[in-house]
């Protein structure tokens, strides 16, 4: 299926340069054909996800940061900490079943870890989908679901922010 691939295309091509998160920063380039199929282009949107990880890790730990980081048990944030995020933060982008959610981290000495989405499936249950990343405070990131209900377009429209898991920034 190709209906979301052009104008996603145009989108992640027409941010600003300052708007960009690595992510888009990664996929933008690489998704310039107007004949992507949707397989492509989920395997570029994972590749870059998983660069931008790697950045973010490389980062971490030349701070001195990523060991304690990565022994953390992410937490989950209070429904006001969850609407400050969710306020300073774009809205979702659905692109070939992948939902990507740009984050603003707006929580001081906090960095956000995890991000649970519920949507509805075919048959109309909740289903919760669940992505990891690394948004240090004052930065933006963006979250990749994956895959998220092939074959179900009007997906976006029952898809909402869940929880949102922390780490001490310290």
């Amino acid at each position: 299926m190709r209906f979301f691939a052009i104008p996603m295309i145009l989108v992640l091509a027409s941010l600003p340069v300052q708007a960009k998160t690595c992510f888009h920063a990664c996929v933008a380039p690489k998704l310039t054909s107007s004949i992507v199929e949707d397989a492509t282009i989920r395997d570029v949107m994972k590749a870059c996800r998983n660069s931008c990880e790697a950045e973010t890790a490389a980062l971490l730990k030349a701070k001195g940061t990523a060991r304690a980081l990565d022994a953390c048990d992410p937490q989950p944030v209070p429904e006001a900490d969850m609407k400050l995020v969710r306020g300073a933060s774009s809205s979702f982008q659905l692109v070939a079943s992948n939902f990507i959610w740009d984050v603003q981290n707006v929580l001081p000495g906090k960095i956000i870890r995890r991000v649970e989405m519920i949507m509805q499936n075919l048959d109309l249950q909740d289903v919760v989908m669940s992505s990891r990343g690394t948004v240090l405070p004052g930065e933006r990131a963006s979250f990749l679901f994956s895959s998220a209900n092939d074959g179900y377009p009007a997906a976006a429209v029952t898809a909402r922010i869940k929880a949102i898991y922390v780490c001490p920034a310290e």
